[in-house]
């Protein structure tokens, strides 16, 4: 994506309120994906056209527009700042309801607010425009393990597999994809086929793997390849 200075555009439309997570009160549509999906009134489609408007002279498109708001995106949700950054996806998929980017941030955030369905509804959309995207395919199996455990239901854990496998089959050095393959093993409780996914997981990104998970697969079953050993004596 590029990364662009337009300061008259961001200028414009950087302030956002960060909302607190724990908030009582509703949270901004502007702090929701897409908006919330929820109505606008005739002052904030004004708005709107208003700020398409802005971009059109300030861009050489709305590709481009919706990339460098993308970009603002990510650096707030680098940071921490996730309300921010949903404000910037906002804008990037108002620009261009076809970036599949969006969609993929807007899954990113709802799972890890712990809403794996909604994630997989904004990965599912996202991966129309991106079928054979290893790291998105990764992230959607993710979410469905997440929603496994939390339901407990085998046709969810199978979906699981089969989107993980996908994203293996697309690139083999998907560590996170590896990784949560070892956890979807551990849950139909195939230890030997955890710890060979796990080892191919840590040797090609040691930081994937979670370390309460590994006791827990140390617990039902030792290492076979003697790399990590347990305290206990």
């Amino acid at each position: 994506m590029k990364r662009l200075l337009m300061a008259g555009v961001a200028f414009l439309f950087a302030a956002t309120i960060t909302f607190a997570q724990d908030q009582p009160t509703p949270a901004s549509p502007r702090v929701l994906p897409m908006f919330g999906n929820v109505a606008k009134t005739e002052q904030q489609q004004k708005a709107d056209e208003k700020f398409l408007s802005s971009c059109d002279k300030s861009f050489t498109n709305r590709k481009e527009a919706s990339d460098f708001f993308m970009e603002r995106g990510w650096e707030y949700f680098r940071e921490g700042q996730v309300d921010t950054a949903v404000y910037r996806f906002n804008l990037a998929w108002l620009l261009n309801p076809d970036n599949s980017n969006a969609y993929w941030a807007f899954g990113l955030v709802t799972a890890g607010k712990g809403k794996a369905d909604e994630a997989i509804t904004f990965y599912e959309k996202a991966l129309t425009y991106e079928p054979k995207n290893s790291l998105l395919l990764s992230d959607l199996g993710a979410a469905y393990l997440q929603m496994y455990q939390a339901n407990n239901k085998k046709k969810i854990l199978k979906k699981a597999i089969d989107f993980l496998n996908q994203s293996v089959s697309t690139d083999s050095s998907n560590a996170y994809a590896l990784y949560n393959l070892a956890r979807t093993m551990y849950f139909e409780k195939k230890y030997t086929d955890s710890w060979t996914y796990l080892h191919k997981s840590r040797l090609l990104d040691m930081q994937q793997i979670d370390y309460v998970f590994l006791a827990d697969l140390m617990e039902k079953m030792p290492d076979p390849q003697g790399f990590f050993k347990s305290d206990s004596k």
